[in-house]
């Protein structure tokens, strides 16, 4: 599985992997019950800063760092919500926009509205400059890819088709601002 060849790889030998909610495996890595922790920034950060942690592996070669916004079917389909997703979309591009090159500013906002030191958010903002893309083949294709993975891990159930799960109407709001 994938958590285990990461693990390998690091030169450390799992003593198990399971999944445990948000909370729990930060106190378990901060009190040793575990040695290592798959997480994200501002996680990362705050882990590194504040317990003196170690990246072993960033996800280079192995994920493809996407990141979706979904929307139900129901809401897709009403004229009125999706354009109101489209305003919502709109809105978020400019704002990861502004966040990349804002960075200091982005961070204390972002420490403001979810507790955490600006030093951890200043430190995950640095680390993580958001670039929207439009939805095509070649994402389609790599997060199959990832999917498929996951299925031949046993961490999912069975195949999924990721194309079955993504709607391309949203694109040109991607297209006219970057």
């Amino acid at each position: 599985m994938f958590e285990n060849s990461k693990t390998t790889e690091a030169g450390r030998t799992p003593r198990g992997h399971g999944l445990l909610p948000l909370v729990g495996p930060a106190r378990a890595f901060t009190s040793g019950q575990i040695d290592a922790w798959a997480i994200w920034d501002p996680y990362t950060s705050q882990a590194r800063l504040r317990n003196k942690a170690r990246l072993l592996v960033d996800g280079t070669g192995y994920v493809n760092g996407y990141n979706f916004q979904v929307a139900g079917q129901v809401a897709l389909a009403d004229t009125a919500k999706a354009s109101a997703i489209r305003d919502y979309l709109t809105r978020l591009q400019r704002a990861k926009i502004w966040a990349n090159s804002h960075q200091a500013e982005w961070a204390k906002v972002w420490a403001k509205e979810t507790g955490l030191p600006v030093e951890v958010t200043l430190a995950a903002a640095g680390n993580r400059t958001t670039t929207p893309v439009p939805i095509d083949d070649a994402l389609v294709a790599s997060e199959q890819e990832m999917a498929d993975a996951f299925t031949a891990g046993g961490l999912l159930p069975g195949k999924i088709v990721f194309a079955d799960f993504t709607d391309r109407r949203f694109n040109d709001i991607v297209k006219k601002d970057t």
